[in-house]
């Protein structure tokens, strides 16, 4: 009597490949146990790098936002109206005392040619 996996055509058991006895299973858990501690270990230094550029990208937002306010509080302290009217002053402009205004429907306007 034939045995199946001969009779089949297919390669000897998984087991029968693997080396027999108690020091050949110990070799390869270790080997196995090494090469997960060695992706473990690239995994979480990876991590690492990953998590300090994160931390150097908040600290540069935050100091962005302090400065991004800094300049809103200095454009809207230069457009004040107070601002612009001693800038006009400086710059020798006077407030205006009366307006008079053109009324096109009248027709009393003057015309240059």
């Amino acid at each position: 009597m034939t045995r199946p996996h001969e009779a089949l055509g297919l390669p000897k058991p998984l087991g029968r490949r693997l080396p027999q006895g108690l020091v050949g299973w110990n070799m390869f858990l270790a080997v196995l146990t090494m090469v997960c501690g060695m992706v473990y270990i690239v995994q979480v230094n990876a991590s690492t790098s990953k998590g300090y550029e994160l931390s150097q990208a908040e600290k540069r937002v935050d100091s962005l936002k302090v400065e991004t306010l800094s300049l809103q509080n200095k454009a809207a302290t230069l457009t004040s109206l107070q601002q612009l009217s001693a800038r006009a002053a400086e710059l020798g402009l006077k407030p205006v005392d009366g307006i008079d205004f053109v009324n096109p429907a009248a027709k009393n306007y003057a015309l240059a040619k």
